[in-house]
C-alpha cells in the first residue's frame, strides 16, 4: 500500500468529520482531480497581498471592488462571487497579529510541498512563507487560509493547520541562520473570525496526530470504502 496524499485542509476537517464525512474526504483525496476549480480564490489573493503588504486595508476594497464587477455566467460563479465578498468584508474587521504591522514581511520561495507523518503525505501548500528579522535574528513564519461558508473551523482544526504548518517550515524551509516562531505560523478563518497560531492551547500532540493518521489508513483499507467506488 502506497502513501497516501492529503491536503492539510482536508486532513483538518476529517478531524471534525463524521464517519461517513471521513469516507468521502479520503474518496476526495484518492480520486482528487487537479484541474477541478478552487473555491474562493478572488478573496484569497487579496487577503495574501494584503498581509504580505503590512496591512494595506486598499488591497481588500480594491479585491471587493473587482469581484462585485465581475458578470458570473454559472450559478457556481454566482455564489463563489458572493462568499468570497463576505469573507473579505469580515476579514476587514478582524484584528492582524502585531507582526504583521510591525515588521516588514519578506516572501520565501520554496519548492517544497508535503509533510510526510505516518505514512501520510500532507500537502502543506501555505499561502505564503515568510521572513521577519528582529534584533539581528531570522525567524520564519506561514500561513494558511481556510474559506468556506457553510464550514468554518473550530479552534482545535485551525490549530492543527498551524501546526503543521510550524513542522513543514521546521523540516523543509529553515536554514541554519532562521528559526521558525510558532506564533508566526498561522490559520486564518474569516467565517469563523479567528487567527491562531501554533502556540495555541488547542494544538494536538504527535500522538493524537498519529491515531488521526492511523484512522485514515484504517477506513483506506477497509471494505465500506470499496462502496464509494474506490476500492
Amino acid at each position: 500500500m502506497t502513501d497516501l496524499d492529503f491536503s492539510l485542509i482536508s486532513l483538518a476537517k476529517f478531524l471534525n468529520s463524521t464517519p461517513s464525512e471521513k469516507k468521502t474526504l479520503i474518496q476526495g483525496q484518492l480520486s482528487f482531480d487537479p484541474d477541478r476549480p478552487f473555491h474562493y480564490q478572488a478573496a484569497k489573493w487579496p487577503i495574501i497581498k494584503y498581509i504580505l503588504a503590512g496591512g494595506n486595508q486598499s488591497i481588500l476594497d480594491n479585491g471587493i471592488k473587482r469581484i462585485k464587477n465581475k458578470i458570473p455566467d454559472t450559478d457556481w460563479k454566482k455564489r463563489d462571487n458572493k462568499y468570497s465578498i463576505e469573507a473579505l468584508e469580515l476579514f476587514k474587521s478582524m484584528p492582524l497579529p502585531p507582526f504583521v504591522k510591525n515588521f516588514r514581511l519578506e516572501y520565501i520561495e520554496t519548492k517544497a510541498n508535503f509533510l510526510p507523518i505516518h505514512g501520510i503525505n500532507i500537502k502543506v501548500s501555505p499561502n505564503s512563507i515568510f521572513r521577519i528579522e528582529y534584533e539581528g535574528q531570522k525567524y520564519i513564519g506561514a500561513f494558511k487560509i481556510h474559506i468556506a461558508k457553510k464550514d468554518p473551523f473550530n479552534n482545535q482544526q485551525s490549530a492543527l493547520v498551524a501546526q503543521l504548518l510550524n513542522q513543514f517550515l521546521s523540516n523543509f524551509v529553515e536554514k541554519e541562520d532562521e528559526k521558525v516562531d510558532p506564533r508566526l505560523c498561522i490559520c486564518i478563518d474569516p467565517f469563523a473570525q479567528t487567527i491562531i497560531n501554533a502556540s495555541h492551547k488547542m494544538a494536538l500532540d504527535m500522538k493524537q496526530l498519529k491515531l488521526i493518521c492511523d484512522e485514515i489508513h484504517q477506513i483506506r483499507n477497509s471494505d465500506s470504502l470499496g462502496n464509494l467506488g474506490v476500492a
